[in-house]
């Protein structure tokens, strides 16, 4: 049954926005391992014959209103996972599933997650063309170097009629591309993860420091306060669970560029 109205769209996304931060950081609280809580997420679609539609915003940058977060994501077809963020249209159960089935038809889709190609070591940016090569970093919580805010793209609604189209602060956005709403929130207590520039070819080793760009980290990692508008941050989840996720979807350990700043 298609989700009838604008304001029963943003109360819905209000309540499924939040819950992938507070596992991380119930994770990093308690010392357990996130892999313990992977039996709470769960795969779309469930059948072959469903579409596989989704934004992937894993990778995205965004532009802050109001303290939310509008993210540039890549419109993908082909599996994904996420938290199913239950809930009940009517007197039937649904979950993030058929959130994305309800997209299909209705001009949206949902924000869940795939492994980004473009962060893989095997990638070739000169013949799958999707862009230069990236790698996720690390934004430890520090006393010393507080992480600051990233946007919880998880669950998030994104809409069909901004692609195509310039939006303000993100500039074109292609066919391809499409524009999520998500929180903008602050740090899990042990830190977050998010992606960034590869400054050397796929799976090429960071010995000398130069695959990886320090001004961008220290610029993302940080970022203070999402109160004025236009404020600039990246996509981010829970240490380590981007990584959890990806070898449940993909039955392997990803092999990803990293950085990591001392």
């Amino acid at each position: 049954m298609p989700l009838k109205s604008a304001s029963r769209l943003a109360t819905l996304w209000l309540v499924l926005a939040f819950p992938l931060l507070s596992l991380g950081a119930a994770n990093a609280e308690t010392g357990t391992d996130a892999s313990t809580d992977l039996s709470l997420f769960k795969e779309c679609p469930v059948s072959q014959d469903d579409p596989n539609t989704f934004a992937l915003c894993a990778t995205a940058k965004c532009w802050t209103v109001d303290t939310v977060a509008y993210c540039k994501c890549d419109v993908m077809n082909e599996q994904s996972i996420s938290l199913p963020f239950h809930y009940k249209e009517g007197d039937e159960k649904k979950d993030v599933c058929d959130l994305l089935k309800a997209g299909i038809d209705n001009g949206f889709t949902v924000s869940t997650y795939a492994t980004p190609r473009q962060m893989e070591t095997d990638y070739d940016p000169d013949t799958e063309k999707l862009g230069p090569p990236m790698a996720t970093y690390s934004c430890p919580n520090t006393d010393d170097a507080p992480a600051g805010y990233s946007a919880q793209c998880d669950g998030g609604f994104c809409f069909n009629s901004t692609q195509g189209k310039d939006f303000p602060g993100i500039g074109a956005v292609k066919e391809d591309e499409i524009i999520c709403s998500c929180p903008a929130v602050p740090s899990p207590s042990a830190g977050f993860q998010m992606a960034g520039p590869w400054l050397c070819a796929p799976g090429d080793r960071n010995t000398d420091g130069t695959c990886c760009d320090k001004s961008f980290h220290d610029k993302l990692c940080s970022v203070k306060s999402v109160n004025s508008t236009g404020t600039e941050l990246m996509v981010g989840a829970p240490l380590g669970v981007a990584k959890l996720l990806s070898k449940k979807l993909d039955s392997k350990d990803p092999a990803i560029n990293r950085c990591v700043f001392k």
